[in-house]
């Protein structure tokens, strides 16, 4: 912030200019005088001014909602069903979204709770490990 100021400048915004520049330092107090003009701002030491400062200037942090991570359980083909899954969808709880197949044996991924489809990890047809992240559903 810099000392000068010009003259057709009010009082009030001077003190604003003042109020936003004291928020970004570490001071407790501070008081100002200068001719027929005087400013004190002050803050209470239980406060940080990083904290106040952040609280004042940004919004609220959005609220992250739980996730499920579905994985392949065997090693084989990924298979989606004559209704494959589409991203944003409403998935019911236990809804099959694919099938795996391994050596004739189809295990099935299913929804474990109801949500909706965040992100889909694999492609139809695509060849997956154990433990690979297959879908992403988020609850709420």
């Amino acid at each position: 912030m810099t000392s000068e100021y010009s003259p057709e400048e009010d009082a009030s915004a001077r003190a604003q200019r003042l109020a936003e520049f004291f928020v970004g330092t570490p001071l407790l107090r501070l008081r100002i005088e200068r001719e027929n003009e005087e400013f004190e701002l002050a803050r209470s030491a239980s406060v940080s001014p990083s904290s106040s400062s952040e609280a004042a200037l940004s919004p609220d942090p959005p609220v992250e909602l739980p996730v499920d991570v579905l994985r392949a359980d065997v090693v084989g083909i990924v298979r989606f069903g004559r209704h494959a899954p589409t991203l944003g969808e409403e998935v019911p709880e236990e809804r099959e979204l694919a099938a795996i197949e391994a050596l004739g044996i189809r295990t099935s991924v299913r929804a474990r709770s109801s949500g909706r489809l965040r992100a889909i990890l694999c492609e139809d047809g695509a060849a997956v490990d154990y433990g690979r992240a297959l879908f992403e559903i988020e609850r709420g």
